[in-house]
């Protein structure tokens, strides 16, 4: 028998054709564990409904809503299951019928202790399917539907998608090594769950078929929230590092985690509100402190972080003041100014300023707007001479505003931009007495003439 948790909170509108898809399963054998987290709505009285219809169903109704995300649920539910393996279902989503059969087949044939399935997200707003943002690991490096176990393929498993309801597990493996879903005040609890599990099993298989469909873009989602509650992964940081240190598998794992919390800081950054954004460096920066900081800084600052993550964690270490000890980790440019110029002296001016504006569309608060306006303004419409190319680029270098765009992450000058612009107006002197010595040879010329 498999038990399938579905949590549930304020989802009248999807709860039923979520139990009815698991209902409608070819694999029988089978509990739905439906614990509803103190919905105010119709919610639980669906779900009474379907379990009188159907004695699979086994409802928990709590009688408030916990604190946090579905932590607290999902572990009453974990708590409660008795089947050979443990499945889990958002409310909102729904399955294919044949999702835990294919689950449960490839679960016996591997003797693996953590099973996953391919998804598709419906965004309910555009009434669009699509693929998860992982789909390019189905394609490249990890075998399909064999037994994985390496530890290389192992650290490739933690790059997936972290959510639980694509997955089915071992019941014995959870709870031989206690896993549960980490409960407090904050949200995407499905994080250190996923690291639990993947740095612990030692058998995996990638089902690759989409099983399942994930809600996106309804009302009240969790995922849709832009205020501090993103803060929360910096929170799981910590709880999957004192795991790790726990079961002393934190020298296996630390370069990955590093990765790991600073392309999450990439996303988070974009998405939360303006004002939180200084908060999201503070926040990377006390993460990174934690590791041994010469190792985080050639970790953030190798090939196998992007150009995005490396600014990010620019900034951060800029906030402590360190500098790398190790002369052979190399740094990089954290100026927006300095690779505008090395852009310019290489594509000219144009190019340069619509990569810039690329740039700022992306990810430019209120403030920053009229620094991209600004530099619109000196966009030429039309060929324009090297003396008046000069002209517009001391028009740039003159307000440096877009210089402080970038610093206004920290809101403070650095040390190392403040060299760096030093150098920029040195060699905006050496261009502009080269351009001057072009003028005076062609009048010079011009009187012999």
């Amino acid at each position: 028998m498999i038990s399938v948790i579905v949590t549930s909170y304020n989802i009248e509108k999807y709860i039923q054709r979520c139990l009815q898809s698991i209902l409608s399963q070819t694999y029988k054998d089978i509990e739905i564990i439906v614990v509803d987290d103190g919905s105010t709505d119709a919610t639980p009285s669906l779900i009474k409904q379907a379990a009188n219809s159907d004695n699979r169903i086994v409802p928990i109704l709590l009688p408030e809503n916990t604190p946090g995300g579905v932590a607290v649920a999902a572990n009453i539910g974990l708590r409660k299951a008795s089947g050979k393996y443990i499945g889990f279902v958002d409310g909102d989503d729904w399955c294919e019928s044949y999702m835990f059969e294919e689950l449960v087949k490839a679960a016996e044939e591997h003797q693996a202790e953590v099973i996953i399935g391919n998804y598709k997200n419906y965004d309910e707003k555009e009434n669009e399917y699509y693929e998860p943002s992982d789909a390019k690991r189905w394609r490249h490096g990890l075998p399909l539907n064999t037994h994985i176990s390496s530890l290389e393929e192992r650290k490739e498993i933690l790059k997936f998608n972290p959510v639980p309801w694509r997955k089915l597990y071992l019941r014995e493996f959870l709870f031989n090594k206690e896993i549960f879903f980490p409960e407090g005040d904050y949200f995407y609890e499905d994080n250190p769950f996923h690291w639990f599990c993947v740095t612990q099993a030692k058998s995996f298989v990638l089902v690759n078929k989409c099983l399942c469909y994930h809600r996106m873009n309804r009302v009240g989602q969790t995922m849709g929230a832009a205020d501090k509650r993103l803060l929360a992964m910096y929170e799981h940081h910590k709880t999957i590092m004192d795991w790790l240190l726990a079961s002393d598998s934190y020298d296996t794992f630390r370069e990955e985690l590093i990765l790991w919390i600073v392309n999450n800081t990439c996303w988070i950054y974009d998405a939360i509100r303006d004002e939180h954004k200084p908060d999201v460096v503070q926040c990377l920066s006390e993460a990174l402190s934690m590791h041994d900081l010469n190792f985080a800084y050639s970790v953030t600052m190798s090939e196998k972080m992007g150009n995005r993550g490396r600014e990010l964690a620019g900034y951060a270490f800029n906030l402590i003041n360190f500098m790398p000890t190790d002369k052979n980790v190399r740094g990089f440019k954290v100026s927006l100014v300095g690779q505008a110029y090395d852009n310019y002296k290489e594509y000219g001016l144009k190019d340069t300023l619509r990569k810039i504006k690329g740039y700022v569309y992306h990810r430019s608060p209120a403030p920053i707007k009229r620094v991209l306006k600004m530099i619109s303004g000196c966009l030429p419409k039309k060929d324009i001479s090297n003396k008046e190319i000069m002209g517009k680029l001391e028009t740039i270098k003159c307000q440096v505003e877009f210089q402080k765009y970038m610093l206004a992450l920290n809101d403070e000058f650095e040390k190392t931009v403040l060299k760096e612009l030093s150098q920029i107006r040195s060699e905006i002197e050496v261009l502009k007495a080269q351009g001057r010595q072009v003028e005076q040879k062609n009048d010079l010329d011009s009187v012999s003439c």
